[in-house]
């Protein structure tokens, strides 16, 4: 019960800094849907989409591996945070440049895209050092002083977003907007670590990076081939079909994947608990799979009030395709726990197997059916590839009780 109330207490912080950072984000998507219709909202929520690979990518399973392997948290966990502050660091600039770097060779990438996804390039280092301060508000129990530098620093680009689409500046510029905001956002974090743990500087040291690439990169390549499954089907969308089909489709993702932080939250407040002991475990299942069942009535319901209320008129495509998607929270909720079942048992391999599968299937799928079907097709086959890791998982977690 003290478990439960915990993870309560903290999943509670992260539903607040969410409404918080939600609510923003579904007025810069108004702003944008009523300002520069689906082809501009299309160029706009692709260049988001493509910067976001990389922000889940400056991960690279650090955090998990460090909570996992470090016993004593109170100590270790803050005696490595400096190191691993200095690995983040220079991480996120090989990926700013590899995600700038491979803009050339991309067939979607219109030039209005590349500069967008240049001007926000930045935002990739701000996000890794966020993700860094989270290792100690994680370990802590801290997430309200998490949600205090995400809210904070999400006001602050929401106004910096208003201002910039008032003047009507092109859809490139916008982004200038997001990268203040995560700048925000992580130097408020650092103030807060330096408030609670008395420091704040990045320690370099090639041979801790060295051994933590070594020792993550199955956590990695997982959490990879997940965000490569999870939304290359947008940029199959921008290669075969038109910008305003990426904007019906991504205005109605963007809606679907607010509800996904909420598993994402549970999990992130569950983990530390999880690794000393599975009590409770069937209780927080059954409490996902209610919260997602919940989630999918209500949305199909309102589906198109959301919609309306968002854009203003137009983009009908994009009710349609968030009903469909809808179909798939129980298989996500379900799915985020079990995959930290499986980190915390250390069962990287059969992991990376999974999600290998997944995303040959779900690419393979997108290759045959968006040339026909458009964003019907990606909506269903989002939802289809979903259940199937789920399918997966329970299987190899049933095999290996």
């Amino acid at each position: 019960m003290p478990n439960l109330l915990k993870i309560s207490q903290q999943t509670l912080w992260q539903v607040l800094g969410k409404v918080v950072t939600s609510l923003s984000t579904f007025i810069i998507l108004g702003l944008v849907a009523r300002n520069y219709g689906e082809e501009g909202t299309g160029i706009f929520t692709l260049a988001l989409t493509y910067l976001a690979i990389f922000y889940l990518l400056g991960d690279f399973g650090f955090n998990a591996h460090v909570l996992r392997r470090v016993k004593s948290l109170e100590l270790r966990v803050k005696a490595e945070w400096q190191k691993l502050l200095g690995t983040r660091i220079i991480w996120s600039v090989v990926l700013i440049f590899v995600a700038v770097g491979l803009l050339p060779f991309w067939p979607f990438a219109t030039a209005p895209f590349s500069q967008a996804v240049l001007f926000g390039s930045l935002a990739i280092m701000a996000s890794a050092i966020f993700v860094t301060c989270n290792l100690i508000f994680q370990s802590k129990l801290r997430y309200d002083l998490s949600v205090l530098a995400s809210s904070f620093g999400t006001i602050f680009g929401l106004g910096i977003f208003a201002y910039l689409i008032f003047l009507q500046l092109p859809i490139p510029l916008l982004l200038l907007a997001h990268l203040l905001s995560w700048l925000m956002i992580a130097l408020v974090a650092l103030f807060l670590i330096y408030k609670l743990a008395k420091t704040a500087l990045p320690i370099y040291d090639i041979p801790y990076t060295k051994h933590l690439f070594k020792a993550s990169w199955p956590i990695a390549t997982t959490l990879a081939l997940n965000v490569v499954y999870f939304r290359a089907d947008a940029f199959i969308l921008a290669y075969f079909k038109s910008g305003s089909e990426v904007g019906i489709y991504n205005l109605a993702f963007s809606v679907f994947q607010t509800a996904l932080v909420l598993p994402t939250f549970i999990m992130n407040a569950y983990y530390p608990l999880m690794l000393k002991s599975l009590r409770g475990i069937k209780l927080v299942g059954l409490g996902l799979l209610g919260l997602s069942s919940a989630g999918t009535i209500l949305t199909f319901i309102f589906s198109p009030t959301i919609i309306q209320i968002l854009t203003g008129g137009g983009f009908s495509g994009s009710t349609i395709s968030l009903q469909i998607l809808s179909l798939g929270f129980p298989a996500y909720f379900l799915s985020a726990l079990i995959m930290w079942i499986l980190v915390t048992r250390g069962q990287y391999q059969q992991m990376l197997l999974v999600y290998g599968l997944g995303l040959v299937i779900n690419l393979s799928l997108n290759f045959i059916y968006i040339p026909k079907y458009s964003f019907y097709a990606a909506s269903w086959i989002t939802v289809i590839s979903e259940y199937l890791i789920l399918f997966l998982q329970a299987f190899i977690l049933i095999r290996n009780k």
